[in-house]
């Protein structure tokens, strides 16, 4: 049998990989290929794998085994023989590993590939990706995959059915809880929206698995499906007597073994929660999904075929594992195992050679103040394009084979090999290629919707690119290693100081750099200054530069602790055109009330009509006016309470919480009471009810209703704050106890 397709969903089960093919004409079929993955072992006693062959314990889990060549670790120039373990379960790859360091001493044995998901390590064996559109050839068990696509491709098009999935629920106490009786389920699908309710939830449940039967949605979206939408369904059903299945197999639903893990992640504590999938139809959780934040549908889109990984783990899928699962194919294309456990260690360094390698990236702090005419020059992804063309990757820098290179690593004379390529540079090239084409086809498109895609999925690729420098030198990164994060770190302190010698030679004054962007001014300078400069650090450094444009001003501002200390990431500025930047301040935090984030951007915009400091300073009383405007409102209480809602990622459990008197704690306390312990990492919503000295008290979000009542006082004084925090680098501040 020969099916034609998209490939849309893609999971183990038992001894076989499920794929569920999409057809042009809208039909869906579901192929089995009896696949399983394997595990690698290896050692410097062979008698250890015989040792491992006649475990009972480790054969139990193992359909076949054999003897391969394979090369062991990223640094080896050679390849060595190793224990193939094929599992006969391919979920149980973890429980193997663990027998197998029973069977010897401490470290005996070096696993390998045990942590990659079974549906990664089979698009990466066949070589082909998800939503690739293909010919597959079944027979007899096993499928032959014929790519019709190209993973390269930047113009395909792609075309699904979506339904949201939503749940109103007959609260008896505050919060909903699995104890409450569905009220209704609502479906939304791009024409209609269909209210299930029923008397009898059994009853409701029938409805619910045949309407979404006939509609028959690829994709089903959620509001925290994973937390609570599906498994409260998934326990009603339970509670009723009935199963649930909304899963195009009509295989049942069930509850995860755990809730989820809280992890710690270039400085901040998330929460992952378990996830609830559904078989041959894609479950998004939009509360779940960073990619989806980001660069919504399109995104997810693009990087499950650019990182060859299923559109379930994408959803919900960190972007440093997006980055791993192209380092992981590109990897086993080159026959390069996969360690279970990172095993390079830094390289041993003087303290002399500490101090001049362990600098970070260049940072030339800036000018606190207001200044005019700045022109704004970026870097196009520059650590990534730096990775790609400079070949820095864990086994390129300071390799064994080349130490006579004339490729160096500026500063520290690291040697950078020639004679190979490294996994991160190869992974990186498709990465920066395919966003330079979409950034192209964006600004070439007319039709609005089209630039839209082109955007989503550039945005994509950006957020994977941002995260390739940190996750380098990532301890945990199975290709990462400190020495090539410092190469990066080398060379981009060298390509800036470059760039700010060429803009002195040239009359600029350098008032600010960091990471990528640089700043500069030149009394007087021409357009055609701009892009003499422009064309000299491209042609000096041999990176690509875009000249951003000139600000009418900006305001580079000092820290919250000292005057005198510059905060290099936190400035705002408008452009000649009148567009604004701003970059550290309020309105581009995460955690800003939606209010507070639309009175400070309109106090910008009134700002941004001044074409020096001269003309933004008597723009003041305009500002007043508007801050007058929103204070009103707050005081008679004529703002919607979603609009007050404070955002925070809680750093511990609930219950790990001290008991001192802070809004966050008082939050926390009213949902405790409620039965609902929020876990580290997870988000904390919240309106200030009342802020005084003896007492701060906060309402939960998931408690807000129509009497909620918020402290208008306190609401004020913070919006003075974000009033301020823009307007005193002017000279000019408000004063909240005024109003």
């Amino acid at each position: 049998m020969t099916v034609t397709g998209w490939l849309l969903d893609i999971y183990p089960l038992e001894d076989r990989l499920v794929c569920w093919i999409k057809q042009q004409n809208g039909r869906n079929v579901r192929l089995e290929d009896r696949w399983t993955p394997s595990i690698y072992a290896a050692t410097d006693n062979r008698a250890g794998f015989k040792a491992i062959l006649e475990n009972a314990a480790v054969m139990q889990l193992v359909k076949d085994h054999d003897f391969v060549s394979r090369q062991e670790k990223i640094t080896d120039l050679d390849k060595t023989v190793v224990l193939e373990l094929t599992l006969s379960d391919p979920t149980k790859a973890p429980a193997l590993a663990r027998c197998i360091e029973r069977v010897g001493k401490f470290g005996e044995f070096r696993l390998y590939n045990v942590d990659v998901p079974p549906a990664q390590s089979y698009l990466y064996q066949h070589d082909i990706f998800s939503l690739a559109y293909c010919s597959v050839y079944h027979k007899n068990s096993h499928i032959i995959w014929k790519l019709e696509d190209d993973v390269w491709s930047t113009t395909y098009k792609l075309d699904f059915k979506k339904i949201h999935l939503g749940v109103k629920v007959r609260k008896q106490g505050g919060l909903p809880k699995f104890t409450d009786k569905i009220d209704a389920v609502m479906i939304k699908d791009e024409n209609d929206t269909y209210k299930i309710s029923n008397s009898s939830e059994a009853d409701l449940f029938a409805d619910l698995e045949s309407t979404v039967a006939k509609l028959d949605p690829d994709f089903v979206f959620t509001q925290d499906g994973d937390t609570f939408l599906f498994p409260y369904l998934i326990s009603r059903a339970e509670q009723d007597g009935v199963t649930l299945s909304l899963s195009r197999d009509n295989s049942p639903m069930t509850r995860p073994a755990r809730e989820g893990t809280s992890y710690f992640s270039y400085g901040k504590i998330h929460f992952k929660p378990a996830s609830i999938r559904l078989h041959g139809r894609v479950h998004i959780d939009l509360h779940n999904s960073f990619i989806w934040d980001e660069a919504a549908i399109q995104g997810v889109y693009e990087v499950a075929r650019t990182c060859r990984m299923s559109l379930h783990t994408v959803a919900r899928a960190s972007i440093g594992r997006c980055m791993s699962s192209l380092q992981f194919y590109h990897a086993t294309k080159k026959d390069i195992l996969i360690p279970w456990k990172p095993t390079l260690a830094e390289r041993f360094k003087t303290y002399e050679e500490l101090l001049v390698a362990d600098r970070g990236g260049f940072i030339f702090e800036p000018e606190i103040g207001v200044h005019e005419k700045v022109a704004e020059f970026d870097f196009a992804s520059l650590y990534a394009n730096i990775m790609m063309k400079r070949n820095l990757s864990a086994e390129t820098v300071r390799c064994e084979c080349c130490p006579d290179s004339k490729k160096r690593v500026p500063e520290l004379d690291y040697n950078i090999c020639e004679k190979r390529v490294g996994i991160v540079p190869i992974s990186l090239e498709i990465l920066i290629k395919k966003r330079a084409k979409y950034k192209k086809l964006r600004n070439a498109e007319t039709d609005p919707e089209q630039k839209k895609i082109y955007d989503e999925r550039q945005n994509a690729l950006k957020w994977i690119l941002v995260t390739s420098f940190g996750y380098l030198g990532f301890n945990n990164a199975k290709f990462g290693r400190i020495d090539a994060h410092i190469a990066v770190c080398a060379f981009d302190r060298h390509v800036f100081l470059q760039a700010s010698r060429i803009a002195e030679r040239l009359g600029f004054r350098v008032l600010h750099g960091i990471v990528d962007s640089l700043w500069v001014q030149k009394r007087n300078a021409t357009v055609d200054d701009y892009f003499e400069l422009k064309r000299a650090i491209e042609q000096e450094t041999e990176s690509e530069v875009s000249f951003e444009g000139v600000y009418k001003w900006i305001a580079f501002v000092h820290s919250k602790e000292s005057n005198k200390l510059p905060v290099a990431n936190r400035y705002f500025g408008a452009f000649e055109d009148g567009s604004l930047k701003v970059r550290g301040i309020e309105a581009r935090r995460h955690d800003t009330p939606p209010l507070f984030e639309k009175f400070q951007l309109e106090v910008l915009k009134i700002m941004a009509g001044g074409n020096t400091i001269a003309e933004v300073k008597a723009l003041m009383p305009q500002v007043k006016k508007t801050f007058e405007k929103y204070a009103r409102l707050l005081k008679d209480k004529m703002v919607p309470v979603d609009d007050l809602i404070f955002v925070k990622n809680i750093s511990k459990d609930t219950d790990q919480h001290s008991e001192r008197n802070t809004i966050e704690n008082d939050a926390l306390r009213r949902l405790a009471i409620e039965g609902k312990m929020l876990k580290a990492g997870q988000t904390l919503r919240y309106v200030i009810s009342g802020y005084g000295k003896k007492a701060r008290k906060a309402t939960p979000l998931e408690l807000v209703d129509e009497r909620t009542a918020f402290d208008p006082d306190r609401y004020i004084e913070l919006l003075a704050q974000m009033c301020n925090s823009v307007t005193e680098p002017f000279g000019y501040a408000v004063k909240a106890n005024e109003y």
